[in-house]
């Protein structure tokens, strides 16, 4: 468990395609809240048990021939990738001046991700869908003025997510770096209109804060409104209604930009 006091944000790392963009995101995101960054290889346990079906077969890109799925190439080829991964994340947490950790960790993706990082604030996962990644550099963002903030969007919907989602956007709001964008559900409780109204005039008086109603919370529907954004990224509770029902795979395949679990 973190000691009192220390705050993490752990970037989970799926694939070599996305590393080294979630990892410098995830040190820009660390740098600007002062976290410690933690770098999580997965080795989806699934897909490693897949290796055993005769019938399954793999199109190697670079011969363009078909082969049966090897146990033992797949687990080469995911520590040749975690090692690369850790070299990135050691590059970019040097460059922002972060503690940073990386460890390699087996598991069911789909059922036991929030429970890898358990005592983390932050939990950075990259878009499993079709995601044309921005590239993000906490080095260039110390050095050269910015002439594109951060375009932060976050999911703020009904009940005890909103208390440490509104207190982490809150640490946000004071930073140049970020632009805020509120995606809200509809809500029956007038009181929280009138919250939320409070809140924007206290922290947001020169109206910085784009607010946009959402009309459907199905993934496919959801994705359509939040690509109208254009965000660089995803904030979302992990108490959000969202994830309670599909797994957090499935989310992430209708969702077009890198996502962060904020947690209690």
């Amino acid at each position: 468990m973190n000691s009192p006091g220390r705050r993490r944000i752990t970037v989970v790392l799926l694939d070599k395609s996305q590393s080294r963009e979630l990892l410098s995101l995830g040190a820009t995101i660390a740098s600007l809240l002062q976290v410690e960054i933690e770098a999580v290889f997965v080795e989806d346990d699934a897909l490693y048990r897949l290796t055993g079906l005769p019938f399954l077969r793999e199109l190697r890109v670079d011969s363009r021939n078909e082969a049966r799925l090897d146990p033992a190439r797949l687990t080469q080829e995911w520590r040749a990738i975690a090692k690369q991964a850790r070299k990135a994340l050691e590059d970019s947490a040097k460059r922002a001046g972060l503690s940073w950790s990386f460890r390699v960790w087996r598991g069911e993706y789909d059922s036991d991700l929030k429970q890898l990082a358990s005592d983390s604030e932050l939990l950075l996962m990259g878009s499993q869908g079709i995601h044309a990644a921005r590239r993000f550099s906490i080095h260039s963002r110390q050095t050269t003025p910015v002439s594109q903030p951060l375009k932060l969007g976050v999911i703020l919907d009904t009940g005890i997510s909103r208390q440490k989602l509104l207190k982490t956007i809150t640490e946000l709001l004071q930073k140049p770096e970020i632009r805020l964008i509120l995606f809200l559900f509809p809500d029956e409780d007038p009181s929280w209109e009138q919250a939320l109204q409070s809140y924007l005039t206290e922290h947001d008086p020169d109206n910085h804060i784009t607010v946009v109603p959402l009309t459907d919370s199905k993934p496919a529907t959801l994705a359509t409104q939040l690509k109208r954004a254009a965000c660089d990224l995803l904030m979302i509770s992990e108490h959000s209604s969202l994830l309670q029902g599909p797994t957090i795979r499935r989310l992430l395949e209708g969702l077009p930009y890198p996502t962060v679990l904020v947690r209690q």
